[in-house]
């Protein structure tokens, strides 16, 4: 045992490698190494408080810690202290007014704050809390020191907080402000629920927002990192991630909680993974491909931007710039002798729907389509390749994608436009043509707005698209929008020509788990350390690093189960999905069911009778049943056999007579009986129920009966 010892003793332990090596303890400041700390405590906290109010010493410039410490009272006897100091200053306020002394203001605010504490602590509103807080500043310089340390009284100064050193306590001062929990200091002051929650640090000591969005946990300090994207230089965002990091997660996160600040969004999704999200707020989801019947027309001229005045020659001069870039990616390259002929051709395909530079008004005119332009082209010295080449979207295999006018509506708050079902090589073309709808939407009108290209990748692969992908990020600002671009191809994507200046004009970039082939260029790119480059290779699914500006933290993107619910693509949670609208559809088609059988039971006529008022059925097959006024026969009333048979017999009479007329309900209502026992609802007696079993044997003769009757009544 004492071998085991010695060999523990000689282990090296964590608190060998992080304690310094010497410390001096002086009245006024502690020196650790060749640092010099000293800490400050709270002695009194201002009336009233705001969420957050803290933020600004939290992110005051200086190597400090800031500790809080929280302790609950006794509710009990604080109350009652409460309550009896509620009573000596009612007292004071009495007697200066008996002695006719200026009223004391501070005196009634005092005791108002008192009685409303004691109101809420009554009700169980509120709790009681004792609250210290302590904070430790360090520096090189001692002159230095003595500056910070003015520099936080002032600010805590400023909102009536104030502080003292902790003379001849420095060193239970600073262990009170290391990551321990332990209070050696313990000066604490009242503090019921509301201001303590105020105090919280919500604020990330290295990124946080006054307003916006919650974006994720800061992973340094659990903080939450709260930010608007709209308040940074340009409000365009890039996201890198490998497959299953969670960056489509992520965004989708983003649009949901941005719709509800009133943000438009336009989104290009290649996999269909924004459907869900979609539906949930009654977007519009336009699916584009060779069988979808909805169609973009690129010949489609832009709109004037809002508030100017823009000449059809400056339309039609932006729109022809346009569709170069878009036939480059149809045509592949073009010599200069070729994109001479093209550009007059598109010109003269104008002209052809009365569209020129001079036109000077081109809203009642229809835009030509692709048809056109290859019809032109044939006809055009140099043109004929090209229009071979075109004609396969406009007779090919290609046909009725691009070269029909535009029928879709996109001025609903979140549109969609899904190109999952279009061909690797139509992609990039789709996303030009869409993108250059979005664009002219929004610069006819100023509104807060975000655009998110999803594998933003096949656009940056071909020059042309680059070039447009890049123009739009460049000019996003100008029009209030954000563009969002998701990747998971960063080789690709950094390697192109327009791929760095694309990032360079994104202010906010949110970094997921990396593969190990893509972290060197990301850590060129952003100036990573060491450490977060191994941050990014271990991340796990929505962990990683966001920057904004020139500032970042470690975040971990967290969304509610609601929202996982719409937003989350995992396969395993659209099984589930699934399965349970399965059975939520096939719970409503059984209750459905039922609701009809009952519906149709109800409309049935009711057919069944006791056993003593069973109807029976005369020689032609018709139900005769007891009438009302011989069912209701009352027991008080009921005469003797021989009364009932010469009355059974004359109604047996009438009934032979004419059955038909007996059940007319207007003679029903004639005949019935005044007695006060049918009105009343009484049960039937038993002399009445005999006197229904003679009835139905008088109402069912035979035909002999019925003809001896009759002979009967001739002699009379």
């Amino acid at each position: 045992m004492e071998a085991i010892k010695r060999y523990e003793e000689g282990l090296q332990k964590t608190l060998d490698i992080i304690a310094p090596a010497s410390m001096e303890v002086k009245a006024d400041k502690l020196m650790i190494n060749d640092l010099h700390a000293r800490t400050l405590y709270a002695i009194n906290w201002p009336n009233y408080v705001y969420p957050n109010w803290l933020s600004e010493e939290i992110n005051f410039d200086a190597h400090m810690n800031i500790t809080q410490f929280i302790y609950p009272a006794d509710n009990k006897t604080i109350l009652r202290l409460l309550r009896k100091k509620v009573t000596q200053m009612r007292s004071s306020i009495h007697m200066l007014e008996q002695r006719g002394i200026v009223r004391d203001p501070g005196l009634e605010a005092a005791l108002q704050d008192a009685e409303e504490l004691r109101d809420l602590l009554t009700r169980g509103r509120e709790k009681l809390f004792q609250m210290g807080l302590y904070v430790t500043i360090y520096s090189d310089d001692p002159d230095h020191l003595k500056k910070l340390q003015t520099d936080i009284e002032s600010l805590l100064g400023g909102k009536m907080v104030i502080t003292k050193p902790a003379f001849m306590q420095m060193e239970h001062g600073w262990i009170s402000t290391l990551p321990f929990g332990i209070d050696e200091l313990e000066i604490n002051r009242n503090m019921n629920t509301s201001p303590a929650a105020a105090c919280f640090p919500f604020s990330s000591s290295d990124l946080s927002d006054d307003h916006g969005i919650l974006y994720g946990i800061n992973r340094h300090n659990d903080s939450l990192v709260i930010f608007d994207r709209f308040d940074l230089p340009n409000a365009n965002a890039a996201v890198f991630a490998t497959s299953g990091a969670g960056k489509s997660f992520a965004v989708k996160l983003e649009m949901l909680r941005s719709l509800m600040f009133d943000t438009d969004m336009y989104v290009i999704d290649p996999e269909n993974e924004y459907r869900e999200l979609c539906d949930t707020v009654d977007g519009t989801y336009i699916p584009i491909s060779l069988e979808s019947s909805n169609h973009v027309n690129p010949f489609d001229l832009p709109k004037a931007v809002r508030g100017e005045e823009a000449s059809t020659g400056e339309t039609l001069r932006a729109a022809v710039i346009n569709l170069h870039g878009l036939f480059k990616l149809m045509l592949g390259s073009l010599t200069p002798a070729e994109d001479g002929i093209l550009d007059k051709a598109i010109l003269d395909t104008y002209a052809l729907k009365d569209i020129t530079l001079t036109t000077e008004n081109n809203l009642d005119f229809e835009v030509p389509t692709m048809h056109d332009l290859v019809d032109v082209l044939l006809t055009t010295d140099g043109g004929e390749n090209m229009a071979r080449t075109l004609s396969k979207y406009t007779e090919g295999s290609y046909a009725g994608l691009f070269d029909k006018h535009t029928n879709v509506e996109i001025d609903n708050q979140m549109v969609v436009f899904q190109i999952r079902d279009l061909e690797e090589i139509l992609r990039p073309i789709a996303m030009y043509v869409v993108i250059n709808l979005i664009w002219n939407r929004i610069r006819a009108d100023f509104k807060k707005r975000m655009l998110v290209i999803d594998e933003a990748w096949s656009l940056i692969q071909h020059e042309d698209s680059a070039r447009f992908l890049y123009g739009l990020i460049k000019r996003a600002r100008k029009y209030y929008l954000g563009v969002t671009t998701i990747t998971q191809d960063v080789e690709d994507f950094v390697n192109s020509p327009y791929g760095k200046p694309i990032i360079t004009n994104t202010s906010l970039q949110i970094l997921l788990k990396q593969s190990p082939s893509a972290i060197d260029n990301l850590q060129k790119i952003f100036y990573l350390t060491e450490g977060e480059k191994y941050l990014l290779l271990g991340s796990e699914v929505g962990q990683g690093l966001f920057f904004a500006g020139n500032r970042h933290v470690a975040i971990q993107i967290i969304a509610s189960p609601k929202e996982a619910a719409i937003i989350s693509t995992r396969p395993e949670d659209i099984v589930a999905k699934q399965e349970s609208k399965r059975l939520a559809k096939a719970e409503k088609d059984n209750l459905d069911k039922e609701n009809a059988t009952e519906e149709n039971a109800s409309k049935e006529p009711d057919n069944t009778v006791s056993e003593d008022t069973e109807p029976s059925k005369n020689s032609d097959d018709t139900l005769v049943l007891p009438s009302e006024e011989e069912n209701t026969a009352s027991t008080d009333t009921a005469p003797d056999e021989s009364a009932d048979t010469s009355k059974d017999s004359d109604v047996a009479k009438e009934s032979d007579a004419d059955p038909v007329e007996n059940s007319d309900p207007k003679t029903d209502a004639a005949d019935e009986p005044k007695n006060s026992d049918v009105k009343s609802g009484k049960h039937t007696t038993a002399a009445a129920m005999d006197a229904n079993v003679t009835l139905k044997q008088a109402t069912s003769p035979s035909k002999a009966s019925k003809k001896e009757e009759s002979d009967e009544e001739e002699e009379v």
